[in-house]
């Protein structure tokens, strides 16, 4: 068993030689290279590997599954062994079909081998970097350089035999300013990429420009407002919220205000969402998802107008639709459910500047409480922080003790201005998103 596809077709074999219906092997392998920095100094460098397949087979319509580290051909073996023993106690599943058939799959470019090379030490110096550029009056409380290699194969007994390989590095830091009295809000940076390109200048200017702002005090009004998300803030919010209610489980179980609304008005009419799995500079994206059905760019929302949610096979082939390639396996819980790719909003023509034109509101950087949120109905119930005050088209200073009281489809419609920079996070490409008539409420 040389390779990784060797390693699984045996595993499949084993399988089918010992009674299963049907079998299904997934490796993956993960190798992170970081260098972390806390209180302004650093505290870790380090490379970690993962390494592991993941087996499950169907034998009268009952699902089992086991994990191995171990991929000899005995570990295999006793693996295989084990996923069947589970499937011969699972309760059958009555709308149970199959895993997925064999597939055409996109190529996207991912994978980067400057980062084969990379050593813990390379890493060293934007941390350090970022650790001599900030000015005394701010402490960093963290910082991070970190590369990951990841390499994956899914073979099954319906034709399904792909692998892939892909990078990708980032880096953050977080800080806080130093206050008469105190200290700001936490500030967050971060940049993503599945080149290796070190570019932390950029955060620290940005870090050090908003930190500036904020320490000018100003104060938040309750009542409706308008309100500028930040990428990060409008991720944070639609994580818990938007990108489950597009999950085709939560439409198909009655758990999503999305049911039944296909081809509706649900968004502003300058709101554009898909989620894209096979966009290069995505940082989930990927030739396959985790049961080897290929990626794809599936329009969620268009103009306004709900076009599609996103499904795995089980869910798709249940409610008669096609999977969308979006199905995650949850090492927890030993479980596969539908999970976003990249969640990319569409820019607009605004610049940073024309999304401030606004005579009052607010620029939400971060948001506190999102994982709070009702799914179900959409309601959120958030604090900023931080957050800026906008005044005649300008930002005027941080605003504290404010937070935001709410509806995600209330927001989705009032949403007046998209931004035309978008910013590269871990599940969604995102550009700032300005909404009118907000609920704010402030100390």
């Amino acid at each position: 068993m040389d390779t990784m596809m060797d390693r699984c077709e045996y595993a499949v074999s084993v399988g089918e030689q010992q009674g299963a219906d049907e079998v299904e092997a997934f490796w993956i392998q993960k190798v992170s290279t970081a260098v972390k920095a806390a209180l302004g100094e650093i505290s870790t460098a380090m490379t970690t590997r993962n390494e592991g397949m993941r087996i499950r087979v169907v034998t009268n319509n009952a699902l089992g599954s086991a994990f191995t580290y171990r991929l000899d051909k005995g570990s295999i073996q006793k693996t295989v062994s084990k996923a069947l023993a589970a499937s011969r106690v699972s309760k059958k599943d009555e709308y149970w079909e199959s895993f997925p058939g064999h597939q055409n799959y996109s190529t996207i470019d991912v994978w980067d081998s400057t980062m084969e090379e990379v050593r813990p030490e390379d890493l060293t110096a934007p941390v350090i970097e970022i650790l001599q550029a900030v000015p005394d009056p701010i402490i960093v409380h963290y910082a991070a350089h970190e590369i990951i290699l990841h390499q994956r194969a899914c073979v099954n007994g319906n034709g399904v035999e792909h692998e892939e390989k892909g990078t990708r590095e980032n880096i953050a830091l977080r800080a806080v300013g130093k206050l008469g009295d105190g200290v700001t809000p936490s500030f967050y940076e971060a940049s993503f990429s599945r080149k290796y390109d070190p570019a932390p200048a950029p955060l620290v200017e940005d870090l050090i420009h908003k930190i500036t702002l904020f320490k000018q005090p100003d104060a938040a009004v309750s009542g409706p407002s308008h309100v500028l998300f930040s990428p990060f803030a409008l991720f944070k919010l639609f994580y818990y919220t938007l990108f489950k209610a597009v999950s085709g489980e939560n439409v198909a179980r009655g758990k999503s205000l999305l049911a039944g609304k296909e081809e509706t008005k649900v968004a502003s009419s300058i709101f554009t969402l898909h989620d894209n799995g096979i966009v290069p500079q995505g940082i989930a994206s990927a030739e396959m998802d985790d049961e080897g059905v290929p990626c794809e760019d599936t329009p969620l929302v268009e103009k306004g107008i709900l076009k599609g949610v996103i499904w795995d096979h089980y869910w798709a082939t249940r409610m008669g639709e096609t999977s969308t390639g979006n199905a995650h396996y949850s090492d927890q819980t030993g479980t596969m459910s539908i999970q976003q790719t990249n969640m990319v909003v569409h820019p607009g023509k605004y610049s940073t500047e024309e999304l401030y034109s606004i005579d009052r509101g607010y620029y939400v950087l971060d948001v506190q409480g999102a994982h709070g949120s009702n799914p179900d109905s959409g309601n959120f119930s958030v604090m900023c922080a931080p957050a800026l005050r906008i005044r005649k088209g300008e930002l005027s200073g941080g605003v504290t003790g404010m937070m935001l009281s709410d509806n995600i489809f209330s927001l989705l419609q009032n949403i007046d201005a998209v931004g035309r920079e978008s910013e590269v996070r871990e599940v969604a490409i995102l550009p700032p998103v300005r909404v009118t008539n907000i609920n704010v409420v402030a100390k």
